[in-house]
């Protein structure tokens, strides 16, 4: 369920509502899904459902061959990818990089959609190895999806409320005004809310609606999610390494007590522990432009 929100932010919610052309889930994640769930398949159906999509191969190839997926040998091809992840791993990386590029971005100048997509890239493996890391290997696969899906909601404003979209970015550079606050400011609600909506829409687990919803201040949610604590500490690093400087992370920053969700004792720990991801992040940023 979508927090608290103004009369305003009910009324975008609602535009979003009866808009016609909403993206759906894409085809392939249903087959895979479906195929995991069915015992009998295997490799090679998997890789002829998945190899298909051409664009949907070279990514999934570019995910396992960057330095923060970790994988020990170099992966060449889709096949080879399969056998070495699995099919419930594959089939996670399906889903977050299908779910991430079904929403057509129009071409306006105040979004530029592979800044955005490398980003998502970065956030979604950087999450998925903060998980194994950190000890949390159980949560890898749903850190690696929640990071992928996390700014969803920026590219259906961009998408859907193109103007909205630009007045936001404006008031944020113009007026010195926090992203996060311009979009509240314009349309009721902010990216969070409005990628809330989609992720429920689609019906995908609630774990992950609400590493979407609160991705910016993790500590609003009551209860714990691990998970969503893991993908706001690799979106802070992100800002801290420089990796993307988007203007809708303005906010973002691990000034909350997340410490002892995550299996770190003090600010201290915490600080090294992401002063030894540079390099991999700078080295994955690198890799990743496809």
């Amino acid at each position: 369920m979508i927090k608290d929100i103004s009369d305003l932010g009910k009324r975008t919610i609602e535009k979003f509502k009866n808009l016609k052309n909403l993206p759906t889930i894409p085809k392939v994640v249903l087959e895979v899904n479906q195929m995991l769930r069915e015992h009998n398949s295997n490799i090679v159906q998997l890789t002829e459902v998945i190899g298909k999509d051409q664009g949907l191969t070279t990514k999934i190839l570019a995910v396992a061959n960057s330095p923060l997926y970790g994988l020990p040998r170099k992966v060449s091809s889709l096949e080879f990818a399969v056998m070495l992840l699995g099919m419930r791993e594959i089939s996670n990386i399906v889903t977050a990089l299908s779910l991430a590029q079904v929403v057509k971005s129009v071409e306006i100048e105040e979004f530029n959609f592979m800044d955005f997509w490398l980003h998502s890239m970065i956030v979604g493996t950087a999450s998925k190895d903060i998980a194994q890391k950190l000890g949390f290997s159980e949560l890898a696969g749903d850190a690696f999806v929640g990071g992928m899906l996390h700014d969803i909601g920026i590219q259906l404003t961009a998408s859907f409320f193109p103007n909205e979209f630009k007045e936001i970015v404006l008031l944020s550079k113009n007026k010195n005004k926090k992203y996060y606050d311009a979009e509240i400011d314009i349309l009721g609600v902010t990216h969070e809310d409005i990628g809330q909506f989609m992720i429920t829409k689609w019906n995908l687990p609630s774990n992950l609606s609400e590493m979407v919803a609160n991705h910016h201040k993790p500590s609003i949610l009551k209860g714990k999610n691990v998970a969503l604590d893991i993908v706001y500490l690799a979106d802070c690093m992100t800002r801290i390494f420089d990796v993307g400087n988007f203007i809708w992370d303005s906010s973002v920053e691990y000034g909350e007590n997340i410490l002892g969700e995550i299996n770190l004792i003090n600010q201290s720990q915490l600080e090294k522990f992401v002063e030894e991801y540079y390099e991999v992040f700078i080295d994955t940023a690198n890799s990743m432009k496809v």
